[in-house]
Parts: structure tokens; C-alpha cells; sequence
């Protein structure tokens, strides 16, 4: 391969040497100074050469190179029958003009395959496949034609060496077969192109026009088909543009931005053709009116220069939107903010909805890519991308009632606009921050489900091991005691009532052991005497004096509430008890919305370094699995201090104003 692409660069070289020798032989005689096919086969092999370098396999390079190099043939043979026929080899330039007649048939050859297969190589489905094979031998039928058809060829219109006169009766329909020939295969090239187009992505869309921006100027071109020398130089030029449009297309179709470019041909060309109709209109009506005395043309002219200025700008803005509602380009950032809202709503979930709007704010702001990070636990924050970021790529925090939910991350565009509206920015940020504030609760509340499962299989694995390590044995041994008991009682009556006595006491321990059992899943004291009570009692258990206070209305405390609070309190004073050597403490709890607790003491106060024990860890557990904060620090005055606040929700929580779509106050974020 690396033979074959050499050789392929190594002609890529030599077509311009070739045609430029080929055009200095035929200055000195009369013909064709230049044509596009010169274009064709300078520019063409070039660039194909260029990308066969980079990318040795791409089918497109390889058409590029091999469409060039057949026009640069045409273009020398060409020159060279000129010349041939002005020094009086007329038989040498019929046969070299024959050659020139069926190779030109292969002009624009490779633009079928590009037409079918841009930009990734691959039909827009396998059913195009008999279609593509058709189009492909369908402008060979043309060349075959011209090639054996009677008539003139050459520059000396002498006859066709190798005609077959059977063919006569077909001269009169030869010229449109020869265009439909050329016409139905570039015509279903366009429809594959459209309907990739149609159905592919932003990136997709934009290497397509790439191609399609002068392609579709080349063919207005040819259809206007003026031999005036300005359009033949415009022609020239779109042609030198044609290959280069493919190569970036297909290798950087972000270097620049190709639909701010169509946008802007296609405004300022209406507005110079509307300006112009305008204004040469009035003119001609001067004219008219100049002819037959009723008016005078300058002073028609100065109106229709006035007239075209004033209606420049009111006819650009309506031009403006009316290419932007065609070329489906939003820049109202309130609309562009509606159409995030319903491409949200739209989604199945939180997560979906937070990827669909990172892919619609790329192809909003359209840049090259565009990410959230939503912030999560320890394990690191959720990165939902849509692109590539590029270096130093714009970061906007994405900010939820004044809570920070993470942050949007735009890459710098590399087009032609060179910046970024900051007040765009912060209208998408405050739209992301509601969908990044769902996606946090959802992950919240699946690892509360996950923790609520998982604490509830521990607690079934405990009473398991329980009942069967402990109280399963025990009641196993006390049956067997009944059975000796029984067996004695028959045998020897005597020695029955210490077997009765042993079996007693360890009937009392196995209700103990049950008791235990069944205050581990609940406190007693709850039930029996509440939360206050319950607190009071463990209060008097301790060996120092503890006040015990409560604020508000201690009745209908949700359950889990209680539980929680109940072993915060007790997990709390037992520390005091081991460590703090304290001679008094108070334990303080108030209730507002939330259940707030406070456990104080006057010991020695917390180690210079502390180390989370269980105690701890159960305590601050406790706290977040109802959704509340647990601290302890140092007092002061000396001694400790435990808080926890642990949320009171209603069983009909309304929804705060906070929770409505659009609630959220808005706030301009300018990109750092």
C-alpha cells in the first residue's frame, strides 16, 4: 500500500507540470485558452494525494485522486490536439480528439461516489447497493455513445475514425439520453445525500455541508451556463474549493463553522439580489418615465438609492430570520430555554433527561462538545458528556437554591465565532441545575433504598443467627430437659424436683434472652411509656445527674423519629458514662419542622485526636438515613456537645415552590 499511495503522490505532482506544459505548447495556436478541466486537474489529485498521506484506505481520496487525474489527461490530450491540428497532423488530432470526446464523459465521475457515500463510506442502507451499481455504469453508456457515434470530432471537426453509421438514426435523441445519462445518477445521489443528512447527527450534518455549500454553487453554475468570463472565473474558483471542502469535511469539518457561512451567503445573497431588483427596478421605471417626458432619471435613480438604504436594514433582519427558521437556527435564548424545558420533559428519567439536554446545549451553542458534572458522594462526581471538551473548556456552576449541584462544562469553540454569550450561558446553567438536582435525588434515593436494604438483610442475618446460635439451642436443650425429667419422674420421683429447679432458671434466662431479642428492634420504653419517659428512665440510670428537657409537643413523633432519637440520646449518655467523667449533663430536645437534640456534658471534652468509633458512626448513620446532620464538638467552657437534627416530614408533604418547573430564581453565570 505504501508503494501504490507513492506513486499515486508521485502523479498528484506531475499533473500541474503536465497541464502547464501542455497549455505553454498551445499558447502559439489558435484554441481553447483555459477551461475548468485545468482546475480539475491541478487541485483534484492534490488534494486527494494530501489525504491518501494521512489516511492511505479512504475511499474518498482515492476517487478525488482518481477523478483528477483522468480530467488532467483530458485537459493535456486536449491542449496537445490543438496544437497537432495548427501544425497539420489533422489525422493525429482526430484520433487524439477522439480520445478527448469519451474521456470527457468521466468529467465529474467521482462526484457520484461521493454523492453516495459521503462522508463515512457506507450507503445510507443496503437496499442503495443496486442503485449505487446502476448510477455507477449508467455515464459510461454516454462515453460508449460518443465514442463510436458518427460525426465530427477534434479540433478540425474531422469525421470519427471509429464510427459505426448504424448509430445514425439515434443522433437526434443522443444529446438528452447523454444529460439524463449524468442527471438521474447525481439526482439519486442527492436524495441518499438528503436523507443522511436528514437522519444523521449534528456532526454528520455538519461534514455534509461542508461538501454540499460549493458543490451546490458548482451546480448553479452550470445550470446559468454563461460564457461570461466572471462567472468562468467564479466556476474556477468554487472547483479549487470543491476537493478542500471534502478533505476538511472529512478530516476537520470543525476547523470552521460551516453553517454560519451558508447562513451568512445565504442572507447577504438574498439581500443583494432584493437591494439590486430594487434598485435597477426603479431605475428602469426612471428610464421609462425619462423617454416619455413625464419624469426625470436622476431624480428616479437618488429615490431608488434612498429606498434601498432605508429598507437595507428592516429587509436583512426579516431575510435573518427567515434563513435562521430554514436552516432550523435558534438565537432568543428564552425560546432556546423552552426548547431545553420540552426536550426534558420528553425524557424517561432524570438521567436521560440530564444526557438529552447536554446533547441539545452542544447543539445549541454549537460547539464541539459540552458536559455536566453532577457532584455525588466520595466516589467522585457524575460526568454526563455529549462531544469532545477540548482544553480549558468553559465552566459554569450550576447552582440549585443556593446549593451547589455541580457545574456545566462547554468546549471553546474552534469556528468562526469566537465567543460565547455569557447570558446564554446562565440561562441554560439555572434549566441544567433543576435537571442535575433531580438526577442527585434519584442517586440519593437509590442509596437509601440500597442502605435500607442492606440494614434491613443485616438485621434479618442478626435475628437468624439469634434465634438460631441462641434461642433455638436453648429451647432444644429445655425439651430435652422435659424428657429427662419425665423419664426420672417414672424411675426415681425423688430426684425430679432439682431437674424442675434447673429447668426453671434457664426457662427465666431464655425469656430474658427473648426480651433482649425483641428491645433490640424496638425500645419497650417507647411504647410503654414515650419518648420522653423513655429518655427520663435512661437518664436515671446513670450515675451522675442528668436534667432531661423537651420543648414542644412531644406526641405524634413519627416512629422512626423516635427509635432514632431514642438511641442517639442513649448512645450519647453511655459515652458520657465511660468517658467523659462528667458529674452532670443535659439532654435537650426541641421540635419545630425538625426534631432538634442536644446532649451536653461537663467532662473532660473530646481527645486532641479523635477517632470515629462505632458509637459515632451509629449516631451520625442514624441522622442520614432520616435525612438529618449529626455533629459533636468541644464546649467552651469545657465538656461535649452532641446535635442532631432529625427531620419531621408530613405524610401529605405539598410541594414547595422550589419543586415547580421554572421556580428556580434565575441568574446570569458568566463563563470563567
Amino acid at each position: 500500500m505504501r508503494v501504490v499511495v507513492t506513486l499515486a503522490r508521485l502523479i498528484a505532482a506531475t499533473t500541474p507540470v503536465l497541464i502547464g506544459c501542455a497549455y505553454a505548447l498551445g499558447m502559439g495556436v489558435r484554441g481553447p485558452l483555459w477551461g475548468p478541466g485545468a482546475v480539475v486537474g491541478v487541485v483534484f489529485p492534490a488534494v486527494g494525494a494530501f489525504l491518501l498521506a494521512h489516511r492511505p484506505r479512504l475511499w474518498a481520496a482515492w476517487l478525488l485522486w482518481g477523478g483528477g487525474t483522468v480530467i488532467a489527461c483530458y485537459e493535456v490530450l486536449r491542449q496537445i490536439a490543438h496544437w497537432a491540428y495548427a501544425c497539420g497532423h489533422v489525422e493525429a488530432a482526430a484520433t487524439i480528439g477522439w480520445v478527448c470526446s469519451w474521456l470527457g464523459q468521466f468529467g465529474m465521475y467521482q462526484l457520484l461516489g461521493v454523492l453516495f457515500l459521503y462522508p463515512d463510506g457506507h450507503l445510507p442502507s443496503p437496499r442503495w447497493r443496486p442503485l449505487l451499481v446502476a448510477a455507477a455504469w449508467l455515464p459510461v453508456l454516454p462515453a460508449v455513445y460518443v465514442a463510436v457515434a458518427p460525426g465530427p470530432v477534434g479540433p478540425g471537426s474531422a469525421p470519427n475514425p471509429f464510427a459505426w453509421q448504424a448509430l445514425q438514426p439515434l443522433h437526434g435523441i443522443a444529446h438528452p439520453l447523454r444529460h439524463l445519462g449524468w442527471l438521474i445518477p447525481m439526482a439519486c445521489g442527492v436524495v441518499a445525500l438528503t436523507l443522511r443528512y436528514r437522519r444523521g447527527t449534528q456532526d454528520i450534518r455538519r461534514q455534509i455541508l461542508w461538501a454540499a455549500y460549493p458543490g451546490s454553487l458548482l451546480v448553479a453554475t452550470e445550470l446559468l451556463r454563461a460564457d461570461v468570463p466572471v462567472l468562468r472565473a467564479f466556476q474556477a474558483v468554487v472547483l479549487l474549493a470543491l476537493p478542500v471542502a471534502i478533505a476538511v469535511g472529512l478530516m476537520r469539518y470543525r476547523l470552521r463553522d460551516i453553517d454560519l457561512i451558508i447562513n451568512r451567503t445565504l442572507v447577504y445573497g438574498l439581500l443583494v439580489a432584493a437591494i439590486g431588483a430594487l434598485y435597477f427596478g426603479l431605475t428602469g421605471v426612471s428610464e421609462l418615465l425619462g423617454a416619455s417626458g413625464a419624469g426625470s432619471p436622476g431624480f428616479a435613480g437618488l429615490v431608488g438609492a434612498f429606498a434601498a438604504g432605508a429598507l437595507f436594514h428592516p429587509l436583512r433582519g426579516r431575510l435573518q430570520r427567515g434563513v435562521d427558521r430554514l436552516l432550523r437556527v435558534e438565537r432568543n435564548p428564552y425560546l432556546l430555554a423552552d426548547r431545553l424545558s420540552r426536550t426534558v420533559q420528553e425524557a424517561p428519567g432524570p438521567s436521560e433527561a440530564l444526557s438529552t439536554a447536554v446533547a441539545t446545549v452542544r447543539e445549541t451553542l454549537r460547539v464541539p462538545g459540552a458536559a455536566v458534572e453532577v457532584a455525588g458522594d466520595s466516589s467522585g462526581p457524575r460526568v454526563y458528556r455529549d462531544g469532545e471538551l477540548g482544553e480549558r473548556p468553559y465552566s459554569v456552576p450550576l447552582v440549585w437554591q443556593g446549593e451547589p449541584v455541580g457545574r456545566m462544562l462547554v468546549a471553546r469553540p474552534d469556528t468562526l465565532r469566537h465567543r460565547i454569550d455569557a447570558r446564554l450561558l446562565g440561562t441554560l446553567a439555572v434549566h441544567l441545575a433543576d435537571v442535575a438536582h433531580a438526577v442527585r435525588l434519584t442517586a440519593d434515593l437509590q442509596r437509601s433504598r440500597e442502605r435500607i436494604l442492606a440494614t434491613r438483610e443485616e438485621e434479618r442475618r442478626r435475628l437468624r443467627r439469634d434465634l438460631h446460635d441462641g434461642l433455638g439451642p436453648t429451647l432444644a436443650s429445655l425439651a430435652m430437659s422435659l424428657d429427662a425429667a419425665r423419664i426420672t419422674l417414672n424411675r426415681d420421683p425423688d430426684k425430679v424436683e432439682p431437674l424442675l429447679a434447673d429447668l426453671r432458671e434457664r426457662l427465666a434466662t431464655t425469656i430474658g434472652d427473648i426480651r433482649d431479642l425483641v428491645d433490640g428492634l424496638r425500645p419497650p420504653a417507647l411504647d410503654d411509656l414515650g419518648l420522653v419517659a423513655a429518655i427520663t428512665a435512661l437518664a436515671e440510670r446513670c450515675t451522675g445527674r442528668v436534667d432531661v428537657r423537651f420543648e414542644g409537643d412531644p406526641t405524634g413523633l413519627p416512629a422512626a423519629v423516635e427509635v432514632a432519637a431514642y438511641r442517639i440520646v442513649q448512645e450519647a449518655l453511655t459515652n458520657i458514662q465511660r468517658h467523659a467523667r462528667a458529674p452532670t449533663a443535659q439532654v435537650r430536645l426541641r421540635r419545630d419542622t425538625d426534631l432538634h437534640i442536644t446532649v451536653s456534658d461537663t467532662g473532660v471534652g473530646l481527645p486532641n485526636r479523635l477517632r470515629a468509633g462505632v458509637g459515632l458512626g451509629s449516631m451520625r448513620e442514624r441522622a442520614a438515613e432520616l435525612g438529618g446532620s449529626f455533629a459533636i464538638r468541644t464546649r467552651s467552657s469545657g465538656g461535649t456537645v452532641v446535635t442532631a437534627r432529625l427531620p419531621l416530614r408530613s405524610q401529605d408533604p405539598q410541594p414547595s415552590r422550589a419543586t415547580v418547573p421554572g421556580a428556580v430564581p434565575h441568574e446570569t453565570v458568566n463563563p470563567s
